[in-house]
Formats: C-alpha cells, sequence, structure tokens
C-alpha cells in the first residue's frame, strides 16, 4: 500500500512509521525531518497551519492517516489548534478526494465528550471541555462532511501513553520514583482506562482493513488513576508514594469525573493479542526516566 502519515513525528505518528515502513511504500508529512530519518521513507515538508503544497505530495495513495494536530491550548495564538486541527483537516480530506485514497483513519482523541460517570460510548454527544478537545470535535465533523467516496476511520484514543507520551503520565511516574509529593483527588478520580502506545499503534494499523466507515473508542483494558499509577511507579523503586489529598472542587473540570470508554465497539472490529498491561507499562517509563533517587 502507499500510504500517507501526518504528524509523523509525534508521539502516535513515529511508532506507526516504525511499524509500517518495513511493509508499505510510506510518505511521512512533518514539519522537519528528523535528525535520524527512517530509511525507505518519503519525507515530505509541510504545515498544516498552511495551504497544501499539492506539487511536493503523492498523486496517488491508497490510505492516510491523520496524527497530526496542536495539541497545547495555552499558545499565545490560539487560532493555531483552529488553522491545523480543523482547517488542515478539512485540506487534507479535500486531497484524499482527488489522490483515489481508498481509506482516511483520523486520529481524535476520548477528550471529545469530556467527563462522565458513566463508560462513555461512541454514540453519546460530544462535550469538549478545552480547546484541543473542542477543535478535535469539529475535525471529526470534516471527516464526516468530506465528500471523498473513500472509508472515514475515527479513532478516539483514550490516553495514550508511552515513552515520550505528552499527557500527564509520566510527571506522575517521575514524582513518585523521585519521593515528591504527588497532589491527588480526596475522592479518589478521576478514574480512566489509558491505552499503551504499542496497542495504539496496533489497532490503527488493523483500521487500514477495515471495510466500513466506523468511529470508534480506542483504550486500555485496565481501569486506574493517577494515584494508582504513582502507586505502581513507586513499587518499581521500593518506595511508599507521597501522595497529598485535594479538594475534588481543585481539580481542573475534566478531572471531575471519569474518562472511562466503552469499548465494546474496539473489541468486536479489532484482534488485541496479548495488551501491554498497565504495570508493564508503567514499569517501562520508570526504566526510562531513571531509577536513581
Amino acid at each position: 500500500m502507499r500510504i500517507l502519515i501526518t504528524g509523523a513525528t509525534g508521539f502516535i505518528g513515529r511508532h506507526l512509521v516504525e511499524a509500517l515502513a518495513p511493509l508499505h511504500e510510506l510518505y511521512a508529512l512533518v514539519r522537519q525531518v528528523p535528525p535520524a530519518p527512517r530509511t525507505k521513507v518519503h519525507y515530505l515538508c509541510q504545515d498544516l497551519a498552511q495551504p497544501l503544497d499539492l506539487r511536493q505530495l503523492p498523486t496517488q495513495l491508497d490510505a492516510i492517516i491523520h496524527q497530526a494536530a496542536v495539541i497545547d491550548t495555552k499558545l499565545a495564538d490560539d487560532t493555531l489548534p483552529f488553522l491545523v486541527n480543523v482547517v488542515g483537516t478539512w485540506r487534507l480530506l479535500d486531497y484524499a478526494a482527488t489522490v483515489g485514497v481508498q481509506t482516511f483513519i483520523h486520529a481524535s482523541t476520548g477528550g471529545i465528550y469530556g467527563c462522565s460517570q458513566q463508560p462513555l460510548r461512541e454514540s453519546d454527544p460530544p462535550n469538549p471541555m478545552d480547546l484541543y478537545s473542542l477543535t478535535k470535535a469539529q475535525a471529526e465533523l470534516a471527516v464526516q462532511a468530506a465528500c471523498g467516496k473513500f472509508r472515514k476511520v475515527v479513532l478516539r484514543y483514550f490516553y495514550p501513553y508511552g515513552i515520550g507520551t505528552p499527557n500527564p503520565i509520566p510527571s506522575y511516574v517521575q514524582r513518585a520514583v523521585r519521593g515528591e509529593t504527588i497532589a491527588v483527588l480526596a475522592g479518589g478520580g478521576p478514574l480512566f482506562n489509558p491505552l499503551h502506545v504499542k496497542d495504539a499503534v496496533g489497532m490503527t494499523v488493523q483500521a487500514l482493513k477495515l471495510a466500513q466507515s466506523v468511529t470508534v473508542n480506542i483504550a486500555g483494558n485496565q481501569i486506574t488513576s493517577f494515584a494508582e499509577i504513582a502507586k505502581l511507579a513507586a513499587q518499581e523503586v521500593s518506595r511508599q508514594p507521597v501522595l497529598q489529598r485535594t479538594p475534588n472542587e481543585a481539580a481542573i473540570p475534566y478531572y471531575r469525573a471519569n474518562l472511562i470508554a466503552d469499548t465494546t465497539r474496539m473489541h468486536e472490529l479489532f484482534k488485541v493479542d496479548q495488551p501491554v498491561s498497565l504495570q508493564r507499562g508503567i514499569a517501562e517509563l520508570v526504566v526510562f526516566h531513571g531509577r536513581a533517587v
């Protein structure tokens, strides 16, 4: 297959490149070629905040995996997430329609749901609570509205983690290993089911073979909390975590309820053999960040 991956140097994107490059003709859309580029990968420098330069892009593709996004919502220019996450997605969909794409895989987030005390299903309405999630919800609307005849697969990742993840999980691991005080909510929440990047990549690759358009939650099998993650990390270095309980009201809105994915559809569509356990995933982070305390 001829596949284009956007965000190919990002957290999930770079792992996808490693997984797909030996098997397919791969084009990696990046803002800057990485210092150690993968051999046999065609790197294409484009900024999705700007119109696509079609002269540099392939004229025929089988699939696009759209991983690129602006995650930082504290930027001085708060129009940038809209330009990249929404307008950039629309432009990419228009390009997909012209080059014979059969499958368009769009990386979204469980954050579009907001938070809830009940497991979140794909049929639940969006309730984004920050700028990033708002723009990802709008990008999903763009995917559904696109006129291309290709299959549209929306993957809503829930807390994907691993070495290099931009979410808060590594910070809890680091502080637990160092014996630093960690603030957690008195109520024990929020609860969530994080997804190891290896499993995220495995199901994304499987999505290339889906025969229908679909939106699906992609999450792990274990429900946990930040306090539990700190405990697991501390155990790896024979410590007890130093937890400081704070009122639930002190949390940002996202963390005042749970973010647990209902994964019924995921298990219907994808084969998940031997998923990475939370214990193993946290142990990997402990080793990466160093055991010295």
